[in-house]
């Protein structure tokens, strides 16, 4: 009988201690739940400070860069435009709508606001390109853009049943107050609160864009003071011809005249003759969809009655698949070669 009694107090001891195991053992568990929420949106949301630095960036490329061969100073203005709506976007950390977000986001135990883009040029990532083409073809330094934003814990319990005072269970807070706010940024970490990591890239592919530089060059008029209605392309190309001309004054025609035993340069170009300019005299040709891709020369001209440009014409095009497509496109609205369709 006695030893039936010791079983049970024993017994009954054990599962005491078990049940109390499991208690603190369950404060534990949970404050490990906590935290790992805490960190996992923490570090979602610091991917979201990197994800608009880098939107800025890659958005800023659409932007005007240059008025060939004028200015190269457009790139920082589109740039700083993109930045500003990153940050707008991004200002609720979604950057999935052109409205203003409401300045943060709240989540479980993290909360983010002060979300901060800025992009600027010169930042040393430069390709100046060829020496000839260098007086035309500018090199902006590239760009870079970066962000920054403060995550705080939000509704983090500091402690856990009790205030962490003399005689609680817990005496040390789960969160001190001096670690409960970070700054975050897009890239590295933060000096003096100042984020000064960004992404850089070159931009501006020194294309032409934009109305200003879509305009024709008819070749019809290169014996016009002002030969071209596109001067951007004109002034880039004749910039860039006339340098490498200068060496050679006189080798092409004289090719031209050992084989065809006449001088093939059109009329325009033999009345300058006498001005010593019959070697380094300068055609560009760039007609658009206006002309159908054709010019129709003078007849006193010796060129050629048509003078087809690529992508050409279904009439007289340098190619049967750019005619073709061309078809194509105006059944489909006229959308050719990135025009608005009807």
């Amino acid at each position: 009988m006695t030893t039936r009694l010791a079983r049970r107090v024993t017994s009954r001891r054990a599962r005491g201690q078990a049940l109390l195991e499991a208690a603190i053992g369950a404060t534990l568990f949970v404050t490990i739940i906590v935290f790992g929420i805490h960190l996992a949106e923490v570090g979602f949301l610091s991917l979201k400070v990197q994800e608009a630095a880098v939107s800025a960036l890659w958005d800023g490329t659409h932007g005007e860069m240059h008025f060939i061969p004028a200015s190269y100073s457009q790139a920082g203005g589109s740039m700083r435009s993109a930045a500003a709506n990153a940050q707008a976007r991004y200002s609720d950390f979604k950057g999935l709508s052109s409205a203003q977000g409401g300045g943060r986001i709240t989540q479980v135990f993290t909360q983010g606001t002060g979300m901060q883009v800025s992009c600027g040029m010169d930042v040393g990532v430069g390709w100046a390109g060829a020496v000839l083409t260098r007086p035309v073809y500018r090199d902006n330094g590239g760009t870079a853009c970066g962000a920054q934003a403060t995550l705080s814990a939000w509704r983090f319990p500091s402690s856990f049943l009790d205030d962490g005072s003399e005689g609680a269970l817990y005496k040390k807070k789960h969160l001190e107050d001096s670690i409960s706010t970070m700054q975050v940024c897009a890239v590295g970490r933060p000096v003096g609160g100042t984020c000064t990591g960004r992404f850089a890239m070159l931009v501006d592919d020194w294309g032409l864009a934009g109305e200003r530089e879509s305009p024709t060059c008819l070749i019809a008029k290169q014996d016009q003071l002002f030969p071209c209605t596109n001067p951007a392309f004109h002034a880039a190309a004749w910039s860039t011809y006339t340098p490498t001309s200068l060496p050679i004054p006189l080798g092409a025609s004289a090719l031209a005249e050992a084989a065809l035993y006449i001088n093939p340069l059109p009329l325009t170009a033999l009345a300058m003759v006498g001005l010593g300019m019959k070697e380094q005299t300068f055609w560009i040709s760039a007609a658009g969809e206006e002309t159908n891709f054709i010019q129709v020369m003078p007849l006193r001209d010796p060129i050629s009655l048509i003078w087809p440009t690529s992508p050409g014409s279904v009439v007289a095009g340098t190619s049967g698949y750019y005619g073709a497509a061309y078809v194509n496109r105006l059944r489909d609205g006229g959308c050719f070669l990135g025009l608005d369709c009807d």
